[in-house]
């Protein structure tokens, strides 16, 4: 049996998000822990899955604007060369439901390209010195 929570990057990074978004996403990420500690016992596993943002065409009205706003978000990200898509986010969701994952529990898989590794506020700072 298997139960999945998606969250955000906010949850891991720190971002400058607002209090309230933070807030449940923070929420969300302790809910799937602490649920996989209680179900465990039942086995049940839980999972989060905590994406980078995604350029979809609900928060981008067309194609153009799509493909612009996944080159900025990939520009920021630590792994060059790659684009976080949908799919994405669907296929970690397939590796943690599928039973090759049957003893992965209490994680949260991070898809963002290495960004919550990386201080962007460090290399806005370095590029000002140099």
């Amino acid at each position: 049996m298997h139960t999945f929570t998606a969250s955000a990057c906010t949850a891991i990074a720190g971002l400058l998000s607002g209090n309230a978004y933070a807030v449940s996403k923070y929420g969300v990420l302790g809910l799937a822990k602490n649920l996989a500690a209680e179900l465990g016992h039942y086995g049940i596993r839980v999972n989060c899955i905590s994406p980078y943002a995604v350029a979809t065409p609900m928060i981008a009205p067309n194609e153009t604007e799509v493909g612009n706003m996944e080159q900025s978000l990939t520009a920021m990200g630590n792994l060059k060369g790659e684009i976080l898509k949908p799919e994405g986010s669907a296929y970690a969701s397939l590796y943690l439901a599928n039973d090759e994952a049957n003893y992965v529990s209490g994680v949260n898989l991070v898809l963002d390209g290495g960004f919550s590794i990386v201080n962007p506020t460090f290399m806005k700072a370095f590029n000002l010195i140099h």
